[in-house]
């Protein structure tokens, strides 16, 4: 039995239905979705981009710190803006977008980041002097770090100090250096090294005394 024309015509239509679905499903997985543009096939130091976070589809502001040609699967070491040393990693261009080409999450909050500076064509902050206001201390004790309240003050100015007893007393520092020298009261003899990354002070890098004998840190409250 041969089928009709009408039933030839119908199935002719079929294998062209079946085509041009094939096609829509190949062009719809081509496509680029959200996160994943096409990037450029290669990135030299100094190049803003934006890496992956390592979670979820999140990305981070990031900037090109190396090229490695001998490392020819992951040649690119890429610092987060905002991040510690510890956060680099290494990546193939592939897994890195162009600076704007995906949402970001924000800078992280180490403030002194060299790279987020130069990012912001800023320089290091160098304090003049202690920052005033009340400083907490803390010291190592089998691993953990502990309450040191004895040695808690605050610093009323450029150039002296209550200690936690009342005592007021002097002090001096060498913005050069950061070095600090306390000269009575409770911390009498102590010599210390003074951080601040920003002026105003951040909490999440707040200034900070460290005791050079003991390592014991003191923090600004905030």
């Amino acid at each position: 039995m041969k089928p009709s024309p009408t039933a030839r015509r119908a199935w002719a239509f079929f294998p062209t239905l079946g085509a041009a679905t094939v096609l829509l499903l190949t062009l719809s997985v081509a496509a680029p979705v959200g996160g994943q543009a096409t990037s450029p096939t290669s990135y030299k130091v100094g190049d803003a981009v934006a890496m992956p976070a390592g979670y979820g589809d999140k990305w981070l502001d990031a900037v090109v710190i190396a090229v490695d040609p001998k490392n020819a699967t992951f040649p690119y070491r890429v610092h987060p803006l905002g991040y510690t040393p510890y956060a680099d990693g290494q990546y193939m261009a592939k897994q890195l977008r162009p600076k704007g080409a995906v949402a970001t999450q924000p800078i992280g909050g180490i403030v002194d980041d060299p790279y987020l500076l130069a990012a912001k064509g800023k320089t290091a902050y160098k304090p003049t002097q202690l920052y005033p206001g009340a400083y907490e201390c803390v010291t190592r004790s089998n691993g953990h770090l502990v309450s040191a309240a004895l040695l808690n003050f605050t610093v009323l100015d450029g150039s002296r100090y209550r200690d936690l007893a009342g005592t007021t007393s002097a002090y001096r520092f060498d913005p050069g250096t950061g070095a600090v020298a306390f000269e009575g009261g409770a911390l009498k003899g102590q010599s210390a090294k003074y951080s601040q990354p920003s002026n105003p002070p951040v909490k999440s890098q707040p200034p900070q005394v460290t005791f050079e004998k003991s390592g014991d840190a003191c923090q600004l409250k905030m």
